[in-house]
């Protein structure tokens, strides 16, 4: 699985292997551990409790030594391998947490801005070639990226006090951003936090939920949309695989010592921790605890490929359509709002096409191109960029801009004023940005965005999120 060709930057080739610790064809994987548990927990928990249960029986009935031996040795054999896979589950989803969490933060709020929109960006740049493998998408790119917007929808909100709980606050406000390994915001809510995402999105490998997945069409063999009956079956469904799964496929972390006090600690925070991540897999959406979880979730759907109906040019509307969400009550308005006035309409790693202003300053007729690099735009509609060409030639060494829609090929005044150029200069232009030109000159007049992909493909072109010069349009 290669998200670049050629050499890499070391942040991709990180962001490669962390996609691949979550799910890989060909190899372990966490993805790998939750299908195994999914298959097999009925059976393994039957027999475990059929164990259990002649154990105790040949213990009532104070049989022959070798019998109870035998029915205690099976019981304790079972009740190992559950205990072992179990703590496998656990390290290997802590592992992934504290990988995501390394990725993404800093060590002073500015850096993890930048940290967190460069994971964004990768992701969503990244998963345009990847688009049609489904399992990567599903398991890997989404629960990561996902996860990352949950962070810092969780700082937004503790830092505007729409979240107000007392001991959140102190921890927010009290974060050590240089030791996150004694810092308790990031190990009593930003981990479990991440783990809570994984779990939510592992909830849908409940095997009566993915029968209700892979009902399609056997002639066509294309996706089908499902009923408002089967999603509401499905989704319940799911939300009870996320729970099945953190009762028995993690349940009680064992402690391992012969200290005392060090095991009553250990089972205090093992419970505080289990409860957590129970609150917050079963909050409803609605509410504010749920609306963490749920808006990045529905916000991440739209955005990464995955649907039929996906499109590229109709991301910048993933915003608007939670804020009709909010509407049927189905989140709260408060974190919408957030998330729109943090991401803008364009996500990270979105490609615009822009008029440039000559010396002037006035624009000129031809444009270029630019990918989205910043969270926390000044006007949600003028996205922050990263300058990628030059007289529609490539080039790494851009500077930043803020966009303004007049000069935005996404929004019509912008593609208005080129319309007036000759026929045979739009096809020469739209040349440069696509091999396939001429075809997408067929469809469609004046480009209203680009795929970066290819572009972000050559390493030297993966610094978007270095610093470099602020300029003007």
């Amino acid at each position: 699985m290669n998200l670049a060709f050629g050499k890499q930057t070391v942040f991709v080739r990180n962001l490669e292997q962390l996609l691949a610790h979550f799910y890989h064809p060909h190899q372990g994987c966490y993805f790998s551990l939750a299908q195994a548990f999914f298959s097999q927990q009925q059976q393994q928990q039957q027999a475990l409790y059929l164990a259990e249960k002649n154990w105790q029986q040949a213990q009532q009935e104070q049989g022959k030594k070798d019998v109870l031996q035998k029915a205690r040795s099976v019981f304790t054999d079972l009740q190992y391998e559950d205990e072992k896979l179990r703590v496998q589950r656990w390290l290997t989803l802590r592992q992934l947490a504290d990988s995501l969490l390394q990725l993404s933060e800093g060590s002073q709020p500015s850096e993890t801005l930048t940290l967190s929109a460069r994971l964004l960006g990768s992701l969503l740049i990244t998963a345009l070639s990847k688009k049609r493998k489904t399992a990567l998408m599903e398991y890997a790119y989404k629960p990561c990226y996902r996860a990352v917007l949950t962070l810092r929808l969780l700082d937004d909100l503790l830092q505007h006090a729409i979240i107000k709980d007392p001991e959140w606050q102190q921890w927010y406000q009290h974060r050590n951003l240089t030791q996150p390994e004694n810092c308790p915001y990031r190990q009593q809510l930003q981990v479990p936090v991440v783990m809570a995402c994984i779990i939510q999105h592992l909830g849908q490998l409940n095997l009566d939920a993915q029968r209700i997945l892979s009902k399609q069409d056997d002639v066509s063999k294309t996706e089908r949309a499902l009923s408002q009956e089967e999603r509401e079956q499905y989704l319940t469904l799911s939300q009870q695989g996320c729970s099945n799964y953190l009762k028995f496929g993690l349940g009680d972390l064992p402690y391992r010592g012969n200290n005392r006090e060090e095991r009553t600690q250990h089972q205090q925070q093992q419970q505080h921790l289990v409860a957590l991540l129970q609150r917050f897999i079963t909050a409803p959406a609605n509410t504010l605890i749920g609306s963490l979880f749920k808006v990045p979730q529905a916000y991440t759907s739209v955005v990464l490929p995955g649907r039929q109906r996906y499109s590229y040019e109709a991301l910048p509307k993933a915003p608007l359509l939670l804020r009709e969400a909010v509407r049927r009550t189905e989140y709260d308005g408060r974190l919408v709002d957030r998330v729109f006035r943090m991401l803008g309409l364009f996500p990270q790693g979105f490609g615009v096409v822009y008029t440039p202003l000559g010396d002037d300053g006035k624009p000129q007729q031809r444009y270029e191109f630019a990918i989205v690099n910043s969270l926390y735009p000044e006007k949600p509609e003028q996205p922050g960029c990263r300058v990628v060409s030059r007289n529609q030639q490539y080039r790494n060494t851009g500077y930043n801009i803020n966009l303004s829609t007049d000069l935005n090929l996404y929004f019509k005044p912008a593609r208005d004023r080129l319309k007036t150029l000759p026929e045979k200069r739009l096809r020469e232009l739209l040349n440069v940005l696509y091999q396939d030109g001429d075809a997408q000159y067929e469809r469609k007049l004046l480009p209203h965005s680009w795929q970066p992909d290819n572009f972000f493909s050559v390493a030297e072109n993966q610094n978007l999120w270095h610093s470099a010069e602020q300029r003007q349009n």
